[in-house]
């Protein structure tokens, strides 16, 4: 919902220099959503038992609206292949216009990163209030894109350079330039998840938010903590600590979920299955 609402502000107040980007954002968000909400379908069906199968109960309905549109629309995969060339476009652009003060200060960064995140200390800790620190859940996220990104870069180029047709090198590296796609829309998503509740006064609202967000991106990094991992970006005992922290939040944020959903104001009319009444 946040994502959908920065893409819809960002749209309202654009400029021509920002229609590449915004397009490039709307691409990533429709294939994000889509393949999400295809996910969570499938998982309340599976949760319901027997009874989520049933057309009584609406999921199948649910199931067979939504899941044309990982391909309606723009075709999901193509359309992070859109994002990606954005993303290379971007990146290229921005070591050309580099000068040297530029690119020192960006070798500066690189060390920083190596120093403060990647020490042998950071990438063991394990404490509750480390991972659950803003600052932290953000860092990696935006290692992970910046660093796929680098690499994918790296790889066209090199095949280019050997020869490669430049169309046959985007295919070779389809499904690292997909990766680059699916961990820029991600950081996007945490990005404005944690504006969206910096906004927010209510105390009590702001607090299960917090837990959501905090879920949201731990899940990402045990989702894909096998590439943190090979990175050295941290260690198995932090992953562990990480997984772990998931389920606490999920065992924690179940007394809220009727609340959440009562939040959407779904009318009861839409909700008519009896297995939502139960």
């Amino acid at each position: 919902h946040f994502g959908l609402q920065y893409l819809t502000d960002r749209f309202l107040k654009r400029s021509e220099e920002e229609m590449q980007e915004i397009e490039a954002l709307a691409a990533g968000l429709k294939a994000w959503a889509t393949w999400n909400t295809t996910a969570t379908l499938q998982e309340c069906r599976e949760a319901c038992g027997g009874k989520g199968y049933l057309s009584e109960n609406r999921i199948d309905a649910l199931k067979n609206d939504t899941d044309i549109y990982t391909t309606f629309e723009g075709d999901n995969t193509v359309l992070l292949q859109l994002v990606a060339k954005s993303r290379l476009t971007e990146f290229k652009q921005e070591f050309s216009n580099m000068n040297m003060l530029t690119i020192v200060n960006y070798l500066a960064g690189q060390a920083k990163t190596s120093i403060t995140e990647m020490n042998p200390i950071a990438v063991r800790n394990t404490d509750e209030e480390h991972l659950l620190d803003p600052e932290f859940q953000l860092s990696a996220f935006r290692y992970r894109e910046r660093d796929i990104l680098t690499s994918a870069a790296k790889r066209l180029k090199r095949h280019i350079e050997s020869g490669m047709d430049s169309f046959d090198a985007f295919n070779v590296c389809q499904h690292h330039l997909v990766m680059v796609s699916q961990a820029y829309v991600e950081r996007i998503l945490l990005e404005e998840f944690r504006t969206q509740i910096e906004r927010v006064t209510d105390a009590g609202c702001r607090a299960v938010l917090k837990k959501l967000c905090d879920l949201f991106a731990l899940s990402q990094i045990d989702k894909n903590k096998g590439w943190y991992l090979e990175q050295g970006y941290m260690e198995g005992v932090k992953t562990k600590a990480i997984r772990k922290l998931v389920n606490q939040l999920c065992w924690d944020i179940r007394q809220d979920a009727v609340p959440l959903v009562d939040a959407f104001n779904i009318p009861d009319k839409l909700l008519s299955a009896p297995i939502a009444s139960q």
